[in-house]
């Protein structure tokens, strides 16, 4: 019988409501697990990825209002940028209403001090981009670290050569902008996807370890593979929190202190959950099985029972056979002698008589 492929909506489904599933799920062959975590990893990727992207589009159109309003020059010639603001201050900071990005503009000093300082700042922001006089500086929370762009490697790259604030609008508003949102996508996609990919196969690993504990522990023996598919199926309803957390923290701004902490636990408690009833499933088919065994044993032994007794009666009919053929033999043998005697003593009458 062909075995029947799971489709990758109904293993997530079996996945978070199915523990008794997680016996089904284990018999999958590990090429169909790696392709379903992966499938899974790139759906969260795709989402966190256009999340990131939205929240840049609200910040640039932000950006593109602020420039517009209150900022009275921009230009940019060899490789560095010079910004005015209305207010007349050197160093501006904006932060556009629910997007969680900090944008800090310091394109009028060479001061190293104060350079160094505003670099200091846009790194301890979760997401935050600086504009220099001879930089860009973007702070992502997906990374630890800032990523530096230098002018002159942009304007090389698109052949940008000098800008005023006109320019500049336009370039925010036209098609160049909605061309680099989407590089944009998909590089924080691709990235993304890499790092937490990463991370998921770390996870797996410390689960699988987890789970053969556990089988260790309630007398089970698994296959390894099927300890390494319990283990990848028990992130799934995790990755999908986190994938709803993440959306609400990137509009909401909620924060759940110890979500990594309650990420694992679900994890190995559903790691933990299925192990006890693919365990329960086990002991009640060896039940069964050993009902079974003792059932047949009883109908052997009743097979057996009627075997001898069938073999006994066929010996007491034997017997009986040959007692009859004994005692009609014995008869026989009677008539025979008796047949004989009177013949013998018809012999002897007439020498009587003449006597």
């Amino acid at each position: 019988m062909k075995e029947e492929k799971l489709s990758f909506f109904k293993k997530i489904k079996m996945s978070i409501l199915d523990f008794d599933g997680y016996q089904e799920l284990a018999a999958e062959k590990i090429s169909r697990t790696i392709g379903y975590i992966v499938l899974l990893m790139l759906i969260f990727s795709i989402i966190v990825g256009a999340i990131y992207v939205f929240k840049f589009v609200q910040g640039t159109n932000a950006t593109r209002e602020y420039i517009e309003n209150e900022i009275s020059e921009i230009s940019y010639e060899n490789y560095q940028l010079t910004v005015v603001p209305n207010s007349g201050e050197e160093i501006t900071r904006i932060e556009p209403e629910n997007t969680g990005i900090k944008i800090i503009i310091n394109a009028q000093t060479n001061d190293e001090e104060k350079i160094n300082d505003t670099i200091n700042e846009i790194s301890n922001t979760e997401n935050g981009i600086l504009i220099l006089k001879d930089r860009i500086i973007i702070k992502s929370e997906i990374s630890t670290r800032t990523v530096e762009y230098s002018y002159q490697t942009i304007s090389e790259a698109y052949n940008i050569n000098k800008i005023d604030k006109t320019e500049l609008l336009n370039i925010l508003s036209g098609n160049e902008i909605k061309i680099f949102m989407a590089m944009l996508f998909v590089g924080i996609m691709i990235y993304i996807f890499i790092i937490y990919l990463s991370n998921i196969l770390v996870d797996m690993l410390l689960l699988a370890i987890l789970a053969y504990i556990v089988t260790r522990v309630a007398g089970l023996r698994l296959k390894y593979s099927a300890i390494y598919n319990i283990a990848t199926y028990s992130l799934t309803l995790p990755i999908i929190l986190n994938i709803i957390y993440f959306v609400v923290n990137a509009f909401t701004g909620f924060v759940i202190e110890y979500f990594q902490l309650m990420y694992t636990a679900l994890a190995s408690i559903y790691i933990i959950t299925s192990i006890l009833i693919i365990k329960s499933d086990v002991m009640k088919k060896q039940l069964e099985l050993n009902r079974i065994v003792e059932e047949q044993e009883r109908v052997r032994q009743e097979l057996k029972r009627k075997e001898e007794e069938e073999k006994e009666q066929a010996e007491q009919e034997r017997r009986r056979r040959e007692r009859e053929k004994r005692e009609k033999k014995e008869k026989e043998r009677k008539e025979r002698e008796e047949k004989k005697e009177e013949k013998g003593n018809l012999g002897k009458e007439p020498e009587g008589d003449n006597a």
